[in-house]
Parts: C-alpha cells; structure tokens; sequence
C-alpha cells in the first residue's frame, strides 16, 4: 500500500488502536483507518508527510492540516511532476475536507508548527529548486501566513555550518513554542553512512535565528542494529506532551534509510521520555559552579527552580548528601540585595522531579520571597554544588 494518512486512538498514549472507519477505499476495500489518500492515488501518487495543526479559535473548523501529495515515480522520466504542500480543514481530526494545493512544487519534508505562533500558521521546509538555488545540499526556509492560502516570501533559517561533517545535511527541522523561548529539533541526514537522527535547537527570535549546543549530540539515540530506529529517527510537530512529572515525545524510527526495501526496511513510532524540561541542564562540581543572569524585570510570585541535586544522575532519584542549590539576588548594577543574599537563602538539596509540578519555592530568612521585588530590575546568581539546574521561573499564577 502506497503512503496514506492513518487515524488512531489511545486512552493512555501507549496502546493505540486503529479503528476501522470506512471512509476511504485503498486496495480495493474501505475497512481500514485511513482518513486521506493522494488526489490521485489511483495514478501513483503518494502522501509523504503531514503536519496536523490545532485552531481552536477557529469554531466550525478546529484541525487543520498541511500534507505533502505528489508521485515521486515521474522523478527522471520527463514528465512533468506534480507536487506539494496541500491544506485540510477538519471537525474531529477523521472527517477531512482538502481546501487547496497552497505551495505547489515544495519539497516532501517539512513541519509546519501544530499551533499558531502569534496569530500565524508558521511551516518549515523545502522551496521549490531547492537543489538549484543552494548546491550544498539540503536546507531549511522558514514561512508564514495567516490564512494557510497566503504565505511569506521563504527565508532561510538553517543549513550546515562547517562544524558538521562534510558529509551532512539539515533534512528538516521542527519547531514550538516551550516556555519564553522556541525550541525543536533538526534532522541530520548523515550521507555516509545514510542515516538520520534529531538535535536539539533553539530561538528566541520566532523561529528565524537558530542556535545549537556545543557538543550536538543527538536528542533521542539510534536503536540497536536491525531495531526499528536503528538508522533514522524524526521527531513529530507538537510539542512534548507532559504526564505527570516527565514529558512524552513520539517520534517516528525506520531501520533503513533512503532506498532500502522491505524486510530490511521497517518502521515504526516510538515514544521517548525525560524529565519536565530536562533537554539540558547546567552543572556545577563538589567545588561548586556559579552562573548569573542578566538584568530582568521580576514579573512577581516567588523564585521556583527545577533542580537535581545529584552528582550522577543515573542514582536513586532521592540519592543526596551535601549538594545543594543556592540564589543570591542581586540588583542591575550587579549589588547584592540586603535580606537576598547567599547566606539569607535556605538551601535546595532535594531533586524536583517529584514535585507536584517539578518546581520548588526558594525561601530566604524571615519567610522573604520575591514577591516584594515585582517590578525592580534584578538579576539571579545561582550557587550550583554537585547540583543541575533545569528551569527556573517565576510562580505568579
């Protein structure tokens, strides 16, 4: 069966069921899950991604969707190729009406964000003749539109830089919103040996600037070899989904790449976990780490930190002893504030991760919180002893 979009169904995100819906005939029969085929599945035609997004501002039409529909079998045939990005609209995420072919001759990869960033529908992908207009090989444009028919001129956001391998690409990249910030992940096509794996990014400018850690490593490991994720692994569009004290990621695995047939070739969705906000984290030794930010405005509500006070973090989670974390608060010109001092702070020795919210107060003498500095510019020296900080935030609610 040619590539088609399937619904399915959980009460707990781990068993899935497909429910037989009868809504689309594929291979003769319309007992099946599918819920959109390619305008012209019958003539060889395929969907070869799509990226669901939820509008609830939008009341009559709640889901819309981008996918990509095409027939890669008249690539270097002479006939013309027909291809790109369509949209969907849809009541309930099964019933689904096509709107329009909206960016025709795109490439097949690209992720458009699961909801609006500030009133906009934003996607990430691949212009038209892309490999004409950059030789060096796949790379991502960034664009936007308020209506999914009307788009932005393509700007581009991410392309290798001479710190990766000769032999890499940015295949795609996703992207969402996740505290004050964007985050996502690019996928890097490794072209020798072919295989794909996600690293984490990240903007503070919508999407548009992208920055990446020193190290890249990968988000989520290759599997073993002949495993379902042993050569490629790509991330879906949504952001990670938080139950109880972790974050779930699905994430989609094939055990071969690019022209790899069946039975060598498998795949299948995988979910991946962490701790809340656990991408990174910064970590001071037994000698002690300190780190200071720059001047911010204090929204108001007390100082909350996500913290793990463990020198390894493989031990039983309440495994501590003498690590700690400690704040001293200080205004703009760099001068410790009188009751906020590093001394004035009870210390954090406890991990967070099973908080109720992953978060804990910080406490200074006499009960003192921040709440009485809403408003002024301060800045936060944080004491990190065998300690990994994760977040901090203010608990205004």
């Amino acid at each position: 069966m040619r590539p088609v979009v399937c619904y399915a169904e959980s009460d707990d995100g781990v068993i899935w069921h497909k429910p037989m819906l009868g809504l689309q005939e594929v291979c003769g029969t319309t007992q099946n899950n599918v819920v959109i085929k390619s305008e012209e599945y019958n003539a060889g035609s395929i969907i070869d991604d799509i990226s669901v997004i939820s509008d609830p501002e939008d009341c009559d039409w709640p889901l819309k969707a981008l996918f990509w529909d095409g027939d890669p079998h008249r690539k270097g045939t002479g006939e013309p190729r027909r291809f790109g990005i369509w949209a969907a609209r849809s009541k309930d995420g099964i019933q689904w009406e096509k709107i329009d072919k909206v960016l025709p001759r795109w490439g097949d990869r690209f992720n458009a964000m699961s909801v609006k960033h500030k009133g906009r529908y934003v996607l990430f992908g691949r212009v038209p003749d892309m490999g004409h207009i950059y030789p060096q090989g796949r790379v991502v444009s960034r664009i936007e539109s308020t209506d999914l028919i009307h788009w932005t001129t393509p700007e581009l956001v991410l392309m290798a830089d001479p710190e990766d391998s000769p032999h890499m690409e940015i295949y795609s990249a996703t992207a969402f919103s996740y505290g004050d910030i964007m985050l996502g992940s690019i996928e890097r096509m490794h072209m020798s040996p072919d295989k794909l794996s996600p690293e984490l990014i990240w903007s503070d400018d919508d999407g548009i600037t992208w920055r990446r850690s020193r190290n890249r490593n990968a988000l989520i490991p290759w599997g073993p070899p002949g495993t379902f994720d042993s050569d490629w692994i790509n991330l879906t569009t949504n952001p990670p989904i938080t139950h109880h004290d972790q974050l779930w990621i699905y994430y989609s695995g094939r055990s071969g790449a690019h022209k790899v047939q069946y039975p060598h070739n498998h795949g299948a969705i995988g979910l991946a976990t962490m701790r809340i906000d656990g991408f990174c984290s910064i970590y001071g030794t037994n000698n002690a780490g300190w780190i200071l930010t720059p001047p911010m405005t204090w929204p108001g509500g007390n100082l909350e930190v996500n913290v793990d006070p463990r020198r390894d973090i493989t031990s039983h989670p309440m495994h501590t002893s003498n690590e700690r974390l400690r704040v001293e608060v200080r205004d703009e010109t760099n001068k410790p504030l009188a009751g906020f001092g590093i001394d004035d702070c009870h210390p954090v020795m406890t991990n967070t991760s099973r908080f109720p919210t992953c978060y804990t107060p910080l406490q200074f003498r006499g009960d003192k919180t921040l709440q009485i500095l809403k408003g002024k510019q301060i800045r936060l020296q944080f004491e990190l002893l065998d300690t990994h900080l994760y977040a901090f935030r203010s608990g205004q609610t």
